[in-house]
């Protein structure tokens, strides 16, 4: 069974997702932990259910002065993957963690530039100037496949990324799921459902941490103890304008 788990490294390099490339549309944060081997972070950029009005905007939150009492036990872990002795994160039991009424529906490509997309916010956090020359790379989606992407190396070094989730199996080569695991409806992804299993990305700087924090329109508020939707429970947009 796939475990949730943590994964520090060191930020390499980051591949905005493009309509371009092949596979489901994820940023690639590609990081380093106790030895050179590159280690994949995904953040889902869309989503690939949409929602009742047939958006594909993700709910994001990126909160750019993160303080919580976790980011202590972070900094004092060796780089590396961690399967238990880490925070677990759970966006509806934690009210610590975020408060979930500030995440909001974002493009992850905004073509027009009026607004702030999800790689824009991604970039800015983590320092990628896509005004530089990208290097082309091979990178598997999952797929098994591989298809070239652009990566952009950081302006600011030494960023450290700390990622939440769930191993790619099974070359175990990075995480994905990085997102809200709980109020998933009845249908295929149901059975992810679960309380501090919660997925994130979190990135310390030398001026502080921030944190990105994704979910789904059609994930469910409020949960039960399991992470399962209860009887009163609404899509994440409704439960938000509701409340």
């Amino acid at each position: 069974m796939n475990e949730y788990c943590m994964f520090k490294g060191t930020l390499l390099r980051a591949a905005p997702f493009k309509d371009t490339y092949v596979g489901s549309p994820h940023y690639v944060i590609t990081v380093s932990g106790n030895d050179d081997n590159p280690f994949n972070l995904v953040v889902n950029s869309a989503s690939t259910d949409p929602a009742p009005n047939g958006s594909d905007d993700v709910y994001f939150y990126a909160d750019l002065n993160f303080d919580d009492p976790l980011t202590a036990k972070l900094q004092g872990l060796d780089p590396g993957l961690y399967t238990s002795g880490f925070p677990r994160l759970d966006y509806w039991q934690d009210s610590s963690l975020l408060d979930i009424h500030r995440m909001r529906p974002v493009p992850y490509e905004d073509e027009d530039g009026n607004r702030s997309d999800v790689n824009d916010i991604i970039n800015e956090v983590l320092s990628i100037d896509e005004s530089q020359t990208p290097e082309s790379l091979p990178y598997d989606n999952g797929s098994g496949q591989l298809h070239n992407r652009d990566f952009w190396t950081p302006t600011t070094a030494g960023i450290v990324v700390y990622g939440f989730g769930f191993l790619f199996l099974p070359k175990k080569d990075g995480l994905h799921e990085t997102h809200m695991n709980q109020g998933n409806p009845p249908g295929k992804h149901y059975k992810e459902n679960g309380a501090f299993q919660d997925g994130a990305v979190i990135i310390q700087r030398a001026d502080g941490f921030a944190a990105l924090f994704t979910a789904f329109q059609t994930q469910r508020l409020p949960t039960n103890a399991d992470g399962n939707p209860t009887p009163n429970s609404r899509p994440l947009p409704e439960f938000i304008q509701g409340s």
